[in-house]
């Protein structure tokens, strides 16, 4: 009697099997989020960067418009000045009186601490020559009105000099202060409380 050989199938059991696809996927969301997040952090860089270069850029044009309007006023002061020397008053642009404004206590020199541009009330006071808008608002050719207008007009004081020194030396002291448009100028106090502001000084002088 023949006997069947039986067949016995051992299944094969597949062990330690990975999701390959899962975890590319999840690797590719880990890196997008890092991408994102390295965009957002150059993108903030890049507009704080921006931000403080135009700060920047319109401190220096304050500086530079203050200056200017300190200039401004010296030159208009050296004129009043000149024409007192001669004797005369300054009327140009409408101005009157401006003669009663010069300081006649003298002083030693342009260090002198009993200088009045040193007094913050002395910018207060009836010494103070402010000038006249149609002066500081035009343009170097004197015939277009400038289109940068200044809201704080510039002023000056002016205060006698004679020295005590061999040749003696008699004249005046001049000195101007312009204001930004982005400055504050309290007139009770004559201090000047934010913003840009511009001092220059000049000495007009004669031997005798």
């Amino acid at each position: 009697m023949s006997t069947t050989p039986s067949i016995h199938r051992c299944p094969h059991i597949l062990l330690g099997r990975t999701p390959v696809v899962r975890r590319e996927r999840g690797a590719v969301l880990v890196i997008t989020l890092i991408l994102i997040v390295i965009m957002s952090l150059l993108g903030t860089f890049a507009i704080r960067n921006a931000t403080q270069s135009e700060r920047s850029i319109n401190g220096i044009r304050s500086t530079e418009v203050a200056r200017e309007a300190a200039e401004t006023a010296l030159r208009f002061c050296e004129q009043v000045a000149i024409f007192d020397g001669d004797g005369k008053d300054y009327t140009e642009y409408s101005t009157t009186g401006l003669r009663g404004k010069i300081i006649t206590t003298t002083i030693g020199s342009e260090f002198d601490l009993a200088a009045e541009w040193r007094k913050s009330a002395s910018w207060t006071g009836n010494n103070v020559i402010s000038l006249p808008s149609d002066y500081y608002n035009k343009k170097p050719s004197g015939t277009d009105v400038d289109s940068a207008q200044l809201d704080i007009a510039p002023r000056c004081l002016i205060q006698k000099i004679e020295s005590t020194s061999t040749p003696k030396l008699t004249g005046y002291l001049i000195t101007a202060r312009g204001f930004a448009n982005n400055a504050k100028f309290d007139s009770s106090t004559g201090k000047s409380t934010r913003g840009s502001e511009s001092w220059m000084q000049s000495v007009l002088s004669r031997s005798s």
